[in-house]
């Protein structure tokens, strides 16, 4: 398939690593577990998928278990990766580095981050743990500095914003068929993508960031009228 053919479709993120058999096995087991569930996805599956044998993936991971453990660590490692060189500045420095960096992961991740919403909804452990360390990250990379440059609203609940935004992007994928076709054109198109950026951000900053002067004397105003 050429990247052509891929435009609007999702991937699982590929890095030079993933060229070891390690990593092939691991990403055809994210890919069945996305598709199929943990339950729904056997080692052989896995192996098929891979073009290896049963043993070699029990040779690597041992158990499906520990399979899903490495998938579940995998998701995590490159959220870390992706968000960690965020450079802290002003507010909308802030904005537009989350926005950009935010579409980029969903974008290259979307099979991950389908994984871990099917997951969530199975009461899977393994994903709530994943889910703990995603608002963890949200937190660190996002809030974290806009609050040190004082642009974060002092009343926002800080749990729920950091919630919100890794619930959003995860429903915005599992529900991406949907919202294709709402849109009238794939949402993983890079039009539609940007649509969504813009969107998205907009909505965090007017929501999250603390009112100007200006803007809060007018509310008083009005308060008062």
């Amino acid at each position: 398939m050429s990247p052509d053919d891929r435009k609007g479709s999702a991937q699982v993120r590929v890095r030079r690593s993933d060229l070891s058999t390690y990593a092939r096995i691991r990403n055809a087991a994210l890919e069945g577990f996305a598709e199929n569930g943990v339950a729904g996805t056997s080692i052989r599956d896995v192996a098929a998928a891979a073009g290896v044998s049963p043993g070699l993936v029990q040779h690597h991971f041992g158990t499906k278990s520990r399979l899903r453990d490495a998938v579940d660590e995998f998701v995590v490692e490159v959220a870390i990766e992706t968000f960690r060189d965020l450079v802290p500045g002003d507010g909308e420095e802030v904005w537009a580095a989350m926005g950009a960096t935010t579409t980029d992961w969903v974008r290259d991740n979307a099979v991950a981050l389908r994984y871990v919403a099917r997951s969530l909804t199975e009461g899977d452990d393994g994903a709530a743990r994943t889910l703990d360390a995603l608002v963890t990250i949200a937190r660190a990379s996002w809030l974290e500095p806009l609050k040190r440059g004082g642009a974060l609203d002092p009343e926002v609940d800080e749990q729920w914003a950091a919630l919100h935004v890794i619930v959003f992007n995860l429903a915005t994928v599992l529900m991406e068929p949907a919202i294709s076709a709402q849109l009238g054109a794939p949402f993983f198109s890079p039009e539609q993508l940007q649509r969504w950026n813009l969107a998205t951000t907009q909505l965090y900053r007017r929501a999250l960031t603390r009112p100007s002067p200006r803007r809060t004397r007018a509310s008083a105003r009005r308060s008062a009228g």
